[in-house]
């Protein structure tokens, strides 16, 4: 099978410190891969490398076939959306575009005119960045790397500097519009629900490699160790073997077998309307996030395990 991208056995180190460690990957034509992980985890050394920014200690990097690893950034054929729009402040919205298609020798008035419009900015065509809001500036960001044709597309957290409404807003407006366009994407982002958005798939990132790479529910039913399961916050980690699904702890003490721990409420707050607490499970050295519920807000309360509902941890390659 030929791939968009494939990565192989890509490293990198920086004096002694291991930022990538023979990290593997594939990316079909039209796939979107959201990469999430800890900040400082080096998922945006990973975009740098793969744009060519920065040189792999060792690896290779194919892109549709082609050996690009040693390919210098305007050799290869990737765009790249940063954080910040980096929009260039003395050109319009229509030749910011233009520039970008023109950087690759693919600049046509109808190609202009036809990203205008997809980015619903056909009326400020003619305005200049400091003319627009901050999402439309990110819009136009996307749609000049879009207009360069590229074959693969990196998005390092470009929603990052948006209010959370502009930021919720603009992030389903980016997904159908990149689906629509069917353009290959890496999507590097600190926030788990923003990853499951989008993305087709899911890495989660952590000490250099993909500890997880699945779709979304995969993951949330089958975390494959201690470190997934926590950064998913929707489990209880019991030891480096078994967790237990949040949503399967009881306040009430069952008819089955079952473990007991005491939990002591942290703090309390609101998710989507439900009264939320946060609970140190002092036996464990763990911390959960679950509904308060019918728990009310005692300072220490206990909390049941079943038995049946305990599951042990099964590395990705061990899973039947």
């Amino acid at each position: 099978m030929n791939y968009s991208l494939d990565v192989i056995n890509l490293y990198k180190k920086f004096g002694e410190k291991k930022i990538l460690q023979n990290l593997q990957f594939q990316l079909g034509q039209g796939k979107s891969l959201s990469i999430v992980g800890p900040s400082g985890s080096g998922k945006t050394t990973l975009l740098r490398i793969l744009a060519g920014l920065e040189s792999p200690t060792h690896g290779t990097i194919m892109l549709n076939g082609k050996n690009v690893t040693h390919h210098k950034p305007n050799k290869r054929n990737i765009g790249l959306v940063f954080q910040q729009p980096l929009l260039f402040p003395h050109m319009t919205v229509k030749e910011n575009i233009d520039y970008g298609a023109k950087m690759a020798g693919q600049s046509s008035k109808s190609k202009t005119a036809d990203l205008l419009r997809a980015i619903s900015l056909n009326d400020y065509a003619d305005r200049f960045p400091a003319e627009i809001s901050g999402g439309q500036q990110q819009r136009v960001a996307l749609a000049r790397a879009i207009a360069s044709e590229p074959e693969v597309l990196l998005l390092d957290e470009p929603f990052s500097s948006l209010d959370v409404q502009l930021r919720e807003e603009l992030r389903y407006w980016v997904k159908d519009f990149l689906s629509q366009q069917q353009t290959t994407t890496i999507f590097v982002t600190h926030d788990l629900e923003e990853a499951m958005l989008m993305g087709d798939h899911i890495a989660i990132f952590h000490e250099g490699i993909f500890q997880q790479l699945d779709d979304a529910d995969e993951i949330h039913k089958h975390p494959v160790n201690p470190f997934v399961a926590r950064f998913l916050k929707s489990h209880l980690v019991i030891d480096d073997h078994q967790y237990i699904p949040i949503q399967s702890i009881r306040s009430r003490k069952p008819e089955g077998e079952h473990r007991s721990y005491t939990a002591k409420l942290l703090h309390w707050t609101y998710t989507l309307g439900q009264k939320t607490g946060h609970f140190y499970i002092e036996e464990l050295h763990e911390t959960i996030t679950m509904p308060i519920g019918t728990i009310g807000l005692k300072e220490k309360f206990s909390i049941y395990l079943p038995l049946e509902k305990i599951q042990f941890f099964q590395e990705a390659g061990n899973r039947k």
